[in-house]
């Protein structure tokens, strides 16, 4: 093995790349993958890296260079590929940050080599590696112009890479106090990442940054999201449509995202949009150029990113939201199921004979257009018991649309619904409802059978889901970006439903020409989307 990696580093002595990625191997040979998922360490595929670097303005004569988390150094040393090929010389300086001491050998070896190589060419490189925790040892002070470090300024730098590490925080660790003015609940440590690095940034500076996509939308980011674009501008944003192909090793529920930012607060212009299935971006999708408004939603403050795939979904990101009020306006709610099973264990049922038995709803009763209940055991309560002290897990037994809280890694649909359509003689007066399940009522009233066909039908369509996944890269359906999504009214509701109810609802195609034809959406569109429904 070892002369194996001898003869791949001797053969890279211009491929920076290689090097950094024979590095990689090498230090990923002497740890687990579990190793590395618990200190959130993925590291990035070389053709990641070269995309990455490759977003970057051309650098000028002189550039400073922070890299946070730079794990073996193979994004730097993507960056120092580029210089390599350019004929005018460059003055590089790189600091890069790495708190796991075990890497930090073949971090200073490959930068060595990086070394080595450019200034064959006639480019300057100095570097300097920093054994520190990025975020505390660069903690900035909120609120000031002038961002200040134990008394003195913080570094200013020409550009940001990162591929920040991924697990979420204690809120009561040193880094979410740190960071609480901007941070909400439970936060993520690539977040912080993302902040201090936006901090370090000279006014004009660019950040580059491979993430998880959930800083786009949701309550829990917008505080970050506020204070962020308060200080930068997003100028390209690359999808990464799967979520095993990037990082194959890790365990990833939402897509990957790759952000490339200027410093300077939020403002009006154009953001580039690309795709690509996975880690192999020869097959990526050409960038399209949005206006920033399109991408960025911030008449409410919340600066919520929308990313559509392709033009098809731009265009059903302008069909939806020519609708004109929201779900919530229509009358509509969305709760969470409230009942969760391990505090509730002397609620749970096996089976339905006891007279206080009640129905128990779990996401595997929730399918297309139908609730399955009771289905075969499985070793999991069919029932809730009711009675005084579980009471307030109880909903009453009403017209309801059931959504399923997260879809499977993979899955095509991310929104799945069913309708819920009691006949109040066989029901009894309460139901419950386990908590990976959303359901959707009316606040006012009980939807009528046709509203609740309707609703099912909208949420199991294609047009719905891919204007979904425009807003999020999440396995999980939150009740907050339902709320804030476009609704048509619910007469077209309603009149969807009884359209619906007279065809084969299991041919899905044939349903979603009904919800198109309803909702008025024909031409290329209504066909691009029929196509995508089968």
């Amino acid at each position: 093995m070892a002369t194996q990696l001898a003869q791949q580093l001797d053969t890279t002595a211009t491929d920076l790349l290689g090097f950094a990625a024979a590095l990689q191997e090498r230090y990923e040979a002497t740890t687990s993958a579990e190793q590395r998922k618990e200190r959130g360490q993925f590291f990035t595929p070389p053709s990641v890296a070269a995309f990455m670097a490759g977003l970057l303005s051309t650098p000028a004569k002189r550039l400073r260079i922070v890299d946070a988390g730079a794990g073996t150094g193979t994004l730097s040393a993507a960056i120092c590929e580029r210089i390599l090929h350019l004929r005018s010389p460059r003055q590089i300086e790189f600091e890069l940050v790495e708190i796991d001491s075990a890497v930090l050998p073949l971090l200073d070896e490959n930068m060595k080599h990086c070394r080595t190589a450019l200034h064959a060419v006639g480019h300057e490189m100095s570097y300097g590696i920093e054994d520190a925790d990025f975020i505390l040892s660069n903690r900035p002070t909120f609120g000031q112009e002038t961002l200040f470090h134990d008394g003195r300024p913080l570094s200013v730098f020409d550009a940001a890479i990162m591929n920040p590490p991924y697990f979420k925080l204690n809120k009561n660790s040193a880094h979410a106090r740190a960071f609480e003015r901007i941070i909400h609940g439970q936060p993520n440590i690539y977040a912080l990442f993302m902040a201090t690095a936006a901090a370090m940034l000279r006014p004009g500076g660019e950040l580059v940054a491979i993430t998880p996509r959930s800083f786009c939308n949701g309550l829990y980011f917008r505080q970050f999201r506020r204070w962020f674009f308060g200080r930068m501008t997003l100028r390209h944003a690359h999808l990464f449509e799967s979520r095993t192909e990037t990082f194959k090793e890790a365990d990833v529920l939402q897509e990957s995202l790759i952000t490339l930012w200027e410093k300077t607060p939020h403002r009006q212009g154009t953001v580039n949009i690309s795709t690509s299935h996975g880690a192999d971006l020869n097959g990526a999708h050409h960038a399209t150029e949005y206006p920033a408004k399109r991408i960025v939603q911030h008449s409410s403050g919340d600066f919520v990113i929308r990313i559509p795939g392709s033009r098809a979904d731009a265009q059903i990101m302008d069909a939806v939201e020519s609708w004109s009020a929201t779900f919530v306006e229509r009358g509509l709610r969305i709760s969470t199921g409230p009942v969760v099973t391990f505090r509730a264990i002397e609620y749970l049922l096996e089976n339905t004979d006891a007279a206080d038995a009640v129905p128990l709803l779990f996401a595997r009763n929730v399918h297309p257009f139908e609730t399955r209940w009771p289905l075969l055991k499985n070793g999991k309560p069919l029932a809730f018991r009711a009675c005084q002290g579980s009471k307030k897990l109880l909903v009453p037994t009403r017209n309801y649309v059931l959504l399923r809280r997260f879809s499977a890694k993979e899955e095509r649909r991310r929104l799945t619904a069913s309708t819920f359509l009691p006949n109040r003689s066989r029901w009894p007066s309460h139901i419950a409802i386990e908590n990976h399940v959303n359901y959707v009522y009316h606040a006012r009233r009980n939807l009528t059978a046709a509203e609740t066909v309707g609703l099912a039908a909208l949420f199991n369509s294609a047009l719905l889901d891919r204007y979904f996944r425009t807003l999020s890269g999440n396995t999980q359906v939150n009740a907050t970006e339902i709320r804030a999504m476009p609704f048509p009214d619910l007469d077209s509701v309603a009149r969807l439903g009884s359209a619906v109810k007279k065809i084969d609802l299991s041919k899905r195609a044939e349903v979603e020409r009904v919800v198109l034809g309803e909702l008025g959406i024909s031409g290329s569109l209504a066909n691009e989307i029929a196509r995508s429904a089968k």
